[in-house]
């Protein structure tokens, strides 16, 4: 078969087919006629790029473009910000969705947050929507905030302040645009179709510095006079034997017994019971005591000394820094009339000695009151326990958490392991344009 051949039967098929369709548009044989597919059904929706509304859609005006961008929000703690708590919130997770109007007309859409709970969970009713009107090149922006603000309906909503620190709350955020009416050059109203640039940014950081302190709780109050004061730092020189092994610690003690049977001679029974106490301090230590041996309700009133360093100076002589320090606070009772100076209702909920890891989180390079957030994270401990704010106050004077920021660290030998740095200067970014879907509401727009 040649060339002309073919184009002669190719011709000839597209006359036959002329012929049927005009067979079928004028009544031809019953077998051509079928009823439209769903997939040619929707071939009659409105062009949603183009700008005229099409006549056969120009009184309905329910079909709308819906926009549906993911969110997902997390409050961290504000660095510098006091947290009592076991695990400080430091991971922010923040969701902006960017609308811009690509037209040269006014629009006015609808925005609302829908929250997306998990199967199990109650569910949560959708926010309410809220009408916005954008000019033309104009864009917006919906953060976290906005997103409360959205679920609440409450003015000036946070985030922060509506689902607190560390809570993360996911959904969507939905805008709906409906068909606009815009105005001609000569005045004339036209309903248009108007989609607008939709995009949805995913960051999640941790900018501050968490620090997690190593400590022991002590107490520096005692319910007489001693020959020192509890929490303060000495240099003390003692004399040490020419041969053998050099018992630091030991000698310390030795030092501190001969200060109050000399400075205390007069006062027997408060004598008695400081060097009981001083010989209890001495046998406490990483290897001699037990859980029990610090409890705060069983166990008896120690006096302990810190010691910082020791060296020798010369054949005859050591060098020693130390503080003293207490295991009892002004809530306990006396040991010689057994009255505390005032009472607790409560064991404090912490052990005197032991050892334990505070996380702090802090602005980087921004200095900070470490003993204030001691004292402050014991404190809403202590009444998380069930005491009082009066006495937790009043005692918190002569608490003493004990840390080699101060210097001295006997207790377990930890004096090059005390506080461990996270800085937190991780990000990261994600951006995903949002494509609208065609939904045909019921009442549109949504709001009078």
């Amino acid at each position: 078969m040649n060339r002309r051949t073919l184009l002669v039967v190719a011709g000839g098929s597209v006359l036959l087919l002329l012929v049927a369709l005009l067979a079928f548009r004028w009544g031809g044989s019953a077998q051509w006629t079928v009823a439209p597919s769903v997939e040619a059904a929707e071939l009659t929706a409105p062009d949603l790029i183009g700008d005229q509304l099409p006549l056969e859609q120009a009184a309905d005006k329910r079909l709308i473009l819906s926009y549906a961008a993911k969110f997902v929000c997390t409050a961290a703690l504000p660095a510098g910000t006091f947290h009592y708590g076991l695990s400080a919130p430091i991971v922010e997770q923040e969701t902006q969705v960017l609308i811009h109007n690509p037209h040269d007309f006014d629009i006015t859409f609808y925005k609302k947050a829908v929250i997306a709970p998990l199967e199990d969970e109650a569910p949560v009713a959708p926010g309410k929507w809220n009408e916005l009107k954008l000019g033309p090149d104009y864009a917006v922006r919906i953060n976290c905030d906005d997103i409360a603000f959205l679920l609440t309906g409450k003015q000036g909503a946070t985030f922060a302040g509506t689902y607190g620190y560390g809570v993360t709350v996911e959904g969507f955020v939905v805008i709906g645009i409906g068909v606009q009416n815009v105005p001609n050059a000569a005045g004339v109203i036209q309903r248009r179709y108007a989609p607008v640039d939709v995009t949805a940014e995913y960051e999640r950081s941790t900018e501050v510095m968490k620090k997690d302190i190593h400590y022991q709780p002590w107490w520096h109050w005692w319910w007489w006079k001693l020959p020192w004061q509890l929490g303060y730092p000495y240099e003390r020189l003692v004399p040490i034997a020419s041969t053998g092994n050099i018992d630091c610690r030991g000698m310390l003690y030795n030092a501190l017994v001969q200060d109050v049977q000399r400075e205390m001679a007069e006062q027997q029974q408060e004598m008695q019971a400081t060097l009981a106490a001083l010989e209890t301090g001495r046998q406490m230590g990483p290897l001699t005591h037990t859980s029990a041996d610090l409890t705060n309700t069983e166990s008896p009133p120690a006096l302990v000394a810190m010691v910082g360093n020791c060296r020798k100076l010369d054949a005859s002589t050591a060098d020693i820094d130390y503080v003293l320090l207490s295991n009892k606070g002004m809530t306990d009772p006396n040991p010689i009339s057994a009255v505390p100076a005032q009472a607790s209702q409560v064991a404090y909920p912490w052990y005197p000695g032991h050892w334990y890891d505070l996380a702090m989180v802090t602005p980087q390079n921004l200095d900070v009151d470490l003993k204030a957030n001691f004292l402050q994270w014991q404190s809403q401990r202590w009444i998380a326990a069930g005491e009082s704010q009066a006495v937790v106050s009043a005692a918190m004077v002569y608490y003493f958490p004990w840390w080699c920021g101060w210097g001295y660290w006997y207790w377990w030998g930890n004096s090059n392991d005390c506080t461990d740095i996270g800085v937190g200067a991780g990000e990261s970014l994600d951006v995903e344009s949002i494509a609208p879907q065609r939904v045909f509401m019921n009442k549109w727009p949504p709001i009078p």
